[in-house]
């Protein structure tokens, strides 16, 4: 066979092989399954049709991090009792920004990393005098100390924990709560900072509540992942958040946020 004869064979052996893609495959992508999480600002903030907010840019900087992570969903808002439910049920893969107690340790595998910190305070109304410096003084109010408290959050164990509190979780939004609170159907409303500023600003309540400086409590918030979540997926998230993490650009992301 001369030179071209063997060209041509070796150009029909090219064409005849499979086409492959530079680009990771379609089996590769990991798609992670989410939802926005409503009354959860800044977790997640509606702009017009838009969700954005910190959640919102973890996933993208996971993303940026390893691209064949894939976060699918959070553009549709849920409440958190109802993510939480499709996580049990496989239908969801991950939560975004959640205490750790004894009962989600339970329930999910939870990388590490910690995702942002939160601080505590009591709203309460403007022409009430009351400036509670620990939970002590909430008790010695009794039945004039009711704690507003969103319903399912982890702000509810943190609480019940504390013991002997007058606590009402019924209402499970903020804006609802507000509204009992200036009502006078509770003392305190239990919420953190980031978020109660922007919740205030958007139930149109400035100068009828004011924040008590005392911090009640600080805690971590986690990412949460389904224990269906496939290991590889998981050790891949893991070590995309452990990257950020040393980065610096999971506090830069908390840092942009921290006077919403």
């Amino acid at each position: 066979m001369d030179i071209k004869g063997g060209q041509r064979l070796l150009l029909s052996i090219l064409l005849a092989l499979p086409f492959i893609s530079p680009v990771a495959n379609s089996a590769e992508l990991a798609a992670v399954r989410v939802a926005a999480q409503s009354d959860s600002e800044p977790k997640f903030i509606a702009h017009g049709n838009l969700v954005s907010g910190i959640c919102i840019d973890i996933f993208r900087a996971i993303e940026n991090t390893d691209s064949g992570i894939k976060f699918i969903g959070e553009q549709s808002w849920m409440s958190l009792k109802r993510i939480e439910a499709m996580v049990a049920a496989g239908q969801l893969d991950a939560v975004c920004g959640l205490i750790r107690n004894e009962e989600r340790a339970a329930a999910y595998r939870i990388p590490e990393t910690p995702l942002f910190t939160v601080a505590y305070h009591f709203l309460v109304r403007a022409d009430d005098q009351v400036n509670v410096k620990n939970l002590d003084e909430v008790r010695k109010l009794k039945n004039n100390g009711v704690i507003l408290v969103n319903g399912g959050s982890g702000a509810v164990t943190f609480l019940k924990n504390a013991g002997n509190l007058k606590i009402d979780s019924l209402a499970s939004s903020t804006a609802r709560n507000i509204e009992k609170l200036l009502a006078g159907r509770g003392r305190f409303f239990y919420y953190r900072q980031p978020g109660l500023n922007s919740e205030i600003r958007k139930a149109g309540h400035e100068g009828k509540v004011r924040i008590l400086p005392t911090v009640f409590d600080a805690q971590v918030f986690y990412m949460m992942l389904g224990p269906h979540m496939p290991k590889e997926t998981e050790a891949r998230l893991v070590q995309a958040l452990a990257r950020l993490n040393e980065r610096g650009e999971l506090k830069q992301i908390a840092e942009r946020w921290a006077n919403y």
